[in-house]
């Protein structure tokens, strides 16, 4: 599924191959959604679906669009909540509703399911969901809500991506979108380490050369000889056709500290690339994005202090959030594995979050929040 989501990044007709294989994955019949609108692009409002009736459809298109009691709820829910549609409209209230009794009801009482807010601010709102019977719920329901939860941060950078194919440049883009940032270096790599885009910012690092530099035949080079060989590692696996996710924290000669953002993105058999025709028929390609850790040491404290941790559990946790695993962190901090478990488990124990995935989010958010008020 992670697959398929990273491959509707470069290609929007891939939704609706996400969204049939989705309905697919739990066993059971799952109705599955992806809706949304963008205003800054002034593309067409995205809305993709699988397994209604066309029928059911039509009828909600032409008398309950604005009439829909889960949609009311909408504003309450934040940026990556997961949520049941019991939690958005309770059964009581929902049955009350024409609109239970013509599209719900009709389609074996499909009130279970739930789904995740993917962006909601004055510009855009996305959400996917599912909706499954209600006598399924029990059986399936927790399931579909992880298996959104998981894959949500996979969507959320694949719509980002859409950005551009709907008429925004590449650098306005990573400038614009949250994930990343203004002032980010961006560059687009093929699996054997030769750069094919590097903006303006990515190519006034290349030629200071204090972080990365360009090797024979314009291939990326990097400062340090160990994110040189993990790099090159993630390529290979990259070329694969495994779209995926890592992050490096990165250190220049002038000891300035950076974030290296990476994903694996398909770019083989599309007619059309944010890029140009550069990559034509490349079977794979990672982005790569750099940004200078400002507020690296505030971001510690900021952490410890309002997710309550201590300073070990903080520095482990900001560990985790680079992308390294407990034995890494172990490595890189020169502890066992088993304290940066233990360090792990009372951060989430602190935070009241249940996976890592969680946590990692929780710190992000945070990190966001210091980066909109700098």
């Amino acid at each position: 599924m992670s697959s398929l989501a990273v491959s509707a990044a470069l290609d929007p007709n891939q939704w609706q191959v996400f969204l049939d294989e989705l309905a697919q994955v739990l066993g059971t019949r799952v109705c599955t959604q992806l809706i949304g609108y963008d205003q800054l692009t002034r593309a067409a409002p995205l809305a993709c679906s699988s397994g209604y009736d066309p029928q059911i459809l039509e009828l909600y298109e032409t008398h309950y669009a604005d009439k829909n009691p889960f949609a009311e709820n909408f504003s309450r829910c934040a940026v990556g909540d997961v949520i049941s549609t019991f939690q958005l409209c309770p059964p009581a209230t929902l049955k009350k509703t024409q609109f239970y009794a013509d599209l719900l009801a009709p389609l074996e009482d499909i009130t279970g399911g739930g789904g995740c807010m993917l962006a909601y601010d004055a510009d855009r709102m996305f959400l996917l969901g599912g909706n499954m019977r209600a006598r399924d719920r029990d059986k399936y329901e927790a399931d579909w809500l992880r298996l959104c939860d998981d894959l949500a941060p996979i969507i959320r950078q694949s719509l980002e991506i859409n950005r551009t194919i709907s008429g925004l440049s590449f650098e306005k883009w990573a400038a614009e979108q949250h994930l990343l940032g203004s002032g980010t270096a961006i560059m687009v790599v093929d699996p054997a380490m030769t750069i094919h885009f590097a903006c303006g910012q990515a190519q006034a690092l290349l030629d200071k050369g204090t972080l990365i530099g360009n090797g024979f035949g314009r291939r990326v080079r990097f400062r340090s000889e160990e994110t040189q060989r993990e790099f090159a590692a993630f390529t290979r696996f990259q070329a694969k056709g495994e779209g995926i996710f890592k992050n490096w924290s990165l250190e220049d000669e002038e000891g300035h500290k950076w974030t290296c953002r990476t994903m694996g993105v398909r770019l083989a058999d599309l007619d059309r690339t944010p890029f140009g025709a550069f990559m034509d028929k490349s079977i794979s390609a990672v982005l790569v994005a750099l940004k200078p850790e400002k507020n690296r040491a505030s971001l510690k404290d900021h952490v410890q202090r309002l997710l309550g941790l201590s300073l070990a559990e903080t520095v482990t946790v900001l560990k985790l959030r680079e992308g390294l695993t407990p034995a890494e962190i172990a490595q890189d901090r020169q502890i066992s594995v088993h304290t940066a478990r233990n360090q792990i488990k009372a951060a989430l124990s602190k935070t009241g979050c249940r996976r890592q995935s969680d946590l990692v989010r929780k710190v992000e958010q945070l990190h966001q929040q210091m980066i909109w008020r700098s």
